[in-house]
């Protein structure tokens, strides 16, 4: 039975995603096969939580959580029960997409979220998301009461977008993303590197509020190691402390910020704007070559991003804006 058929409204979370389950659908059975497993993720399926700590930018697990951002949490599990012919199943979710978390609330209620995982291993059927803790959500603070060893539902994979390998021609991949939501597209930009015969090249764009919020700033700086990725970093509100600008907000010219930065760290005080995507993509787009931008971050950011690439007129017959 293909997938679609199974959709209800109640599968959507009603948080008016851009990638609507009840639009996108789950991904279909057809291709849930790799090398003769099936999906085990495929309907509702119970996860247990090897691991929950504050996500840090300085390294994963449990190294330097004096660092970890206390509303941002980062969740690892491993699926609870495994099926009948267990060795048949893999936990396939492609890079991009999302799975969906439910539970229900001691009111009755029953909470639907949708995550994007940054880490998987399919075989081990184990993943990793980040959870950005809203003060008043119902979910939040579901999440924020969970034990290790608790279990949680999860069904998946949600999304409309599948990154293929480029093996023919120079392509432009622009990855540009607000917050928490640049780790719906760690995976994808992992896949691009570590396939050596993919002649993509990664622009990549993290908007933060601050040092203290970059998000997998350890993995953007892992991967500048690779000659066809370039990053770049824009703080919308980086402050020092005790003033040491004297000014509202930090210029970027005090001892302390500099310390804080790594070795060609490429980091702009500022918001992204028309000029600044105009000097990342100077030199790369033309008629003659294929660009993707890919846009993750809340709905005004993605339709404001998107305005810019219209603007700048970046967009052509052989541009793909995808939002996810």
């Amino acid at each position: 039975m293909d997938q679609m058929d199974m959709i209800s409204e109640n599968d959507c979370c009603g948080n008016g995603c851009v990638n609507c389950v009840l639009n996108v659908g789950f991904r279909k059975t057809s291709n849930d096969i790799l090398d003769g497993k099936y999906n085990v993720i495929s309907d509702y399926q119970k996860f247990r939580l090897l691991s929950k700590y504050p996500h840090n930018h300085m390294g994963s697990d449990k190294d330097n959580l004096d660092c970890g951002i206390g509303e941002v949490l980062e969740l690892h599990f491993r699926v609870s029960e495994l099926p009948i012919n267990a060795e048949d199943f893999a936990l396939l979710i492609p890079p991009g997409y999302h799975v969906m978390m439910r539970q229900q609330l001691p009111t009755g209620q029953v909470c639907l979220r949708p995550y994007s995982p940054f880490w998987v291993d399919s075989l081990a059927m184990e993943f990793k998301i980040l959870v950005n803790l809203a003060p008043d959500g119902p979910m939040s603070r579901f999440i924020k009461g969970l034990q290790v060893g608790d279990c949680v539902e999860f069904r998946g994979p949600i999304g409309a977008y599948e990154y293929s390998s480029n093996t023919k021609a120079e392509r432009n991949v622009f990855v540009i993303t607000q917050g928490v939501a640049i780790a719906s597209t760690i995976r994808i930009v992992n896949d691009i590197l570590d396939n050596e015969e993919d002649f993509s090249h990664v622009f990549q764009v993290a908007c933060y509020k601050d040092l203290d919020h970059a998000f997998n700033r350890n993995v953007l700086r892992d991967f500048n190691k690779y000659w066809n990725y370039t990053s770049s970093i824009y703080l919308a509100h980086q402050r020092c402390p005790d003033d040491m600008c004297k000014t509202a907000e930090c210029t970027g010219k005090c001892t302390w910020f500099l310390k804080k930065l790594w070795y060609k760290e490429n980091v702009h005080l500022s918001r992204l704007s028309e000029s600044n995507l105009s000097d990342i993509s100077k030199g790369s787009i033309d008629s003659s070559t294929e660009s993707v931008f890919i846009i993750a971050g809340s709905k005004n950011f993605q339709e404001s991003v998107t305005k810019l690439i219209k603007k700048l007129t970046l967009e052509s017959l052989k541009t793909n804006i995808v939002l996810l």
